[in-house]
């Protein structure tokens, strides 16, 4: 499980003083399938969750970024694998210390349960966000998706200035496998938004949001960052 858990989340301090692995860009933090004895929080750089099919074929499931919350999962195994997208630290703890906290301070249990919900509202909103879309409109929605991650990340109002820029340091095929596309037909969908003047790109690392609204209006979404997500609600 990753979730953006909030700064005054009761359950996140016993991350407080906790030892920091250091990662590398491409270093796996946990496999699919090993134990799940530890949870982990995001002090810096980018995560990317994913799974591996039967098939061969790899699906992203989630990136996460600072102060999520990495671990949890109600077996004794990881159900996806961790990997550093960007070089990263993340705080560790062994999951029975977590609840053990959990199961004696019901207030850190009740922030820990707003996350859970958090994390299957959010998975619900972007499953609807792109599903029956076209492929530049998934894009749009992924370029959304990342704007509300670095919001709510770098605490910042939706209209903050740094907002249009949005980092892209996963690759051309982790877009895609996210979005269920094939590699080019991601890096088509770039040039459409660009050309639409929807976007501007001055490398392949960033990303300018060139008009707001209008990515808006072809995503088919106003943002994350509240309940009433769609576009006609604004």
């Amino acid at each position: 499980m990753s979730a953006n858990a909030q700064p005054n989340d009761l359950f996140l301090d016993v991350f407080e003083d906790a030892p920091v692995r250091h990662l590398r860009a491409g270093e796996t933090l946990f496999h699919a399938g090993s134990t799940a004895d530890q949870v982990f929080a995001v002090r810096s750089g980018m995560l990317m969750l994913s799974r591996i099919g039967n098939d061969g074929r790899r699906q992203v499931l989630s990136f996460s970024f600072l102060n999520n919350f990495v671990g949890l999962s109600a077996t004794s195994k990881y159900f996806f694998t961790a990997e550093a997208i960007t070089d990263a630290e993340v705080a560790t703890r062994p999951r029975a210390m977590l609840e053990n906290r959990l199961e004696h301070d019901w207030p850190a249990e009740r922030t820990f349960l707003k996350m859970v919900l958090r994390v299957l509202e959010n998975s619900l909103d972007l499953v609807y966000s792109l599903g029956q879309r076209t492929a530049v409109e998934r894009l749009a929605v992924f370029l959304l998706y990342l704007r509300n991650c670095q919001r709510v990340a770098r605490e910042l109002a939706d209209d903050a200035p740094e907002l249009s820029t949005i980092d892209l340091p996963m690759s051309r095929q982790d877009i895609a496998d996210f979005l269920g596309l094939k590699k080019e037909t991601v890096s088509r969908s770039f040039t459409q938004l660009d050309e639409r003047g929807l976007i501007e790109r001055p490398d392949s690392l960033h990303v300018l949001i060139a008009d707001l609204s209008g990515l808006r209006d072809l995503a088919g979404i106003q943002d994350f960052a509240s309940p009433l997500r769609l576009k006609a609600a604004r």
